[in-house]
């Protein structure tokens, strides 16, 4: 089951997710760390890929560019980097180029004293100052974006309840 929040504090936009699931924490972070698999956990429907930075191990300053569908017919490249890591914890990856004026996502992994993990997502972002972009957030961004963290839980759910 995941715990999920989304809401404005000083004109940033605050999504807070918190999932368990029952796994090594090696495991864990061995999926999450490796970028491609983003590919898998993303709705369908977004044909997320990953072009660059798919192959190498995660480190900070590392860069990697995805494209993904945002509306029909209308693809973005998302260019992110990674701007902390500390292994079997948390990784931090932050938009340089896309959609968002700012999307900071951290990546947080702790292991509770049953040995699951606790995964929490915390994303900080902003939107582009462009006309009805609030109105535009309100009725279908904000929406699209809990479905999509609902839709990646689901799958680490799956994929989870499968590996041990």
């Amino acid at each position: 089951m995941q715990k999920i929040k989304l809401f404005n504090k000083n004109n940033f936009f605050i999504l807070k997710t918190e999932q368990i699931v029952n796994s090594k924490i090696e495991d864990v972070w061995e999926y999450f760390t490796q970028i491609r698999n983003l590919e898998k956990i993303m709705p369908k429907k977004y044909k997320t890929k990953v072009t660059i930075g798919r192959r190498s191990k995660l480190y900070s300053g590392k860069l990697f560019n995805i494209r993904m569908k945002i509306l029909p017919f209308v693809y973005s490249n998302i260019t992110s980097e990674i701007k902390a890591v500390e292994k079997n914890k948390y990784f931090i990856d932050s938009q340089i180029f896309g959609p968002y004026k700012i999307w900071h996502h951290e990546h947080h992994f702790i292991v509770n004293e049953d040995e699951s993990i606790k995964i929490v997502d915390v994303v900080r972002y902003q939107l582009r100052g462009i006309p009805f972009m609030k109105t535009l957030h309100k009725f279908f961004i904000k929406k699209e974006i809990i479905k999509t963290f609902n839709h990646r839980a689901n799958k680490i759910n799956y994929i989870f309840k499968n590996h041990n």
